[in-house]
């Protein structure tokens, strides 16, 4: 079943006064893709697909354009959120008093019967006790007919949590946008009835060879573990201790390290280098003297952070950890170093490959002497002989099937680049090592945020003491017998 909307002829709805800027000319791949969602005079639900970097936020600005009715338009983080009430403004003639933000920081209404509400999935979700002015704002977009509602990194909907925004909110139709249309936990099919079928995919290296996405190198660096590391590797059976050490290891250290300088001194690049372990972010962050974004970091801070990467001459390299992955528009950045990962999830590493996709310079400019040159890097780093192998081959299995090929590197850093890289001397690694080991569990996990849930499906059943009773409903009750005193 297909969700169509006849926004033409809706006359309960008031209509948005907007349309797009004369500059905003899609491409022809957005013009198929809302094609797909536009014909015969309506709006169809469903999900478009484009990779990262190809302008999904275009196609959505279009199709609220043309629906031209009130769009409450989601975004997995506050950052993001920001970037989508620029788009807005950026592609279309909406003034600023027809769009608001709805986010921790930002509470906004828009003026006037219709208008553009920007939040995140977790402000409409939530559902635990809110501020006076939050709840009204809540109402608010509870109780109005939204003639668009606009979901980005729609992957993210099948989740227990967010699939809850679908039901809150009243919308005559649902537009999803994703550049990876997988998950871990086989809830991708629910999309299906959450908002509607597959409308449009766009094939990537199609756009590579139209210009329109960056050409990328990928490659797998393999890292040997170094003989203590190993030792210790081989003995821990905690899962966390042994990722840590997989993660620190001083030749992926290295090899992170030479990468760095060469992109930095020798190509002018700019790299992000992307760490879902918490310990390993900060402590090659802070060796490495580099600004780094986790979740705890605040949204002016890391507001801060990105403006300087994207125009500082300064701040070459920013860390991040696996906030990164979703939403974030880093145009600027050309080089992804990959130092950790959350275990096989193939969408985050096409979503992490997605930060380097946008079109760098022309597409005449990309041929040399009749060959495509590489303008964007992807290093992922693995510790050979550990379990970080497996993962890594299952994570490349969604880019291989987009057509990408990966480039194994056996050999970083070079033999002559010795002396000064960090942890050079068998002292400096054993200090190492001895901080891996002497830090807590709760130190050196994952970090976990709220739009996790990719791999949870069902909570595992679990063995814990009861009664018979509490089966029948008596649990908390006593049935005993009384004798009778004469």
């Amino acid at each position: 079943m297909m969700e169509e909307y006849d926004f033409r002829n809706d006359t309960v709805n008031p209509d948005l006064e907007v349309e797009l800027k004369p500059h905003a000319q899609p491409r022809p791949y957005q013009e198929k893709s809302l094609s797909k969602m536009f014909g015969n005079g309506r709006a169809r639900s469903g999900i478009i697909v484009l990779p990262c970097g190809a302008g999904k936020s275009l196609v959505g600005v279009s199709a609220a354009c043309r629906i031209r009715k009130s769009c409450l338009c989601l975004a997995t983080n506050a950052v993001s959120v920001d970037q989508w009430a620029f788009q807005f403004k950026l592609w279309s003639t909406i003034r600023d008093e027809q769009i608001c933000r709805f986010t921790s920081d930002s509470k906004e209404r828009f003026r006037g019967n219709a208008g553009v509400v920007v939040t995140t999935y977790n402000m409409v979700a939530f559902g635990g006790k809110r501020s006076e002015e939050s709840e009204k704002i809540i109402e608010e977009i509870r109780n109005r007919e939204w003639g668009l509602l606009l979901m980005d990194e729609v992957h993210v909907v099948p989740a227990h949590m967010f699939r809850k925004v679908i039901s809150l909110t009243k919308s005559h139709c649902k537009l999803g946008l994703t550049a990876t249309l997988v998950r871990e936990d086989e809830r991708i099919t629910d999309l299906n009835f959450l908002i509607g079928p597959k409308l449009y995919e766009a094939n990537w290296l199609d756009l590579v060879k139209g210009g329109f996405i960056a050409n990328v190198q990928c490659a797998e660096v393999w890292c040997p573990m170094t003989k203590e590391f190993f030792a210790e590797y081989l003995k821990k059976e905690n899962s966390k201790k042994k990722q840590a050490l997989y993660v620190m290891n001083p030749n992926k250290f290295r090899a992170c390290e030479f990468l760095i300088r060469f992109h930095e001194q020798q190509r002018g690049d700019k790299i992000i280098v992307f760490a879902d372990n918490l310990f390993a972010l900060t402590e090659y962050a802070m060796k490495l003297r580099k600004p780094m974004i986790y979740g705890a970091t605040s949204h002016i801070e890391r507001t801060k952070i990105l403006e300087a990467f994207k125009t500082s001459r300064d701040v070459n390299t920013i860390f991040l950890s696996k906030v990164g992955d979703n939403s974030i528009d880093i145009p600027e950045a050309n080089v992804i170093i990959q130092i950790s990962s959350h275990a096989g999830s193939r969408r985050q590493e096409a979503q992490r490959l997605g930060r380097i996709l946008r079109a760098k310079g022309k597409p005449q400019d990309r041929m040399a002497g009749g060959k495509e040159e590489y303008n964007a890097f992807f290093y992922s780093l693995v510790s050979t002989d550990t379990q970080e192998m497996y993962y890594s081959t299952k994570r490349q299995q969604f880019l291989i099937d987009q057509g990408y090929s990966f480039k194994v590197i056996t050999s970083l850093p070079p033999p002559d680049s010795g002396g000064d890289l960090s942890f050079h001397h068998l002292d400096e690694q054993l200090a190492l090592l001895g901080k891996v080991l002497s830090a807590g569990d709760d130190m050196v996990g994952l970090e976990q945020l709220e739009e996790d849930a990719d791999d949870i499906a069902l909570h595992k059943a679990r063995r814990s003491l009861g009664s018979m009773s509490a089966m029948s409903g008596a649990n908390g009750m006593v049935y005993m017998e009384y004798r009778c005193v004469p």
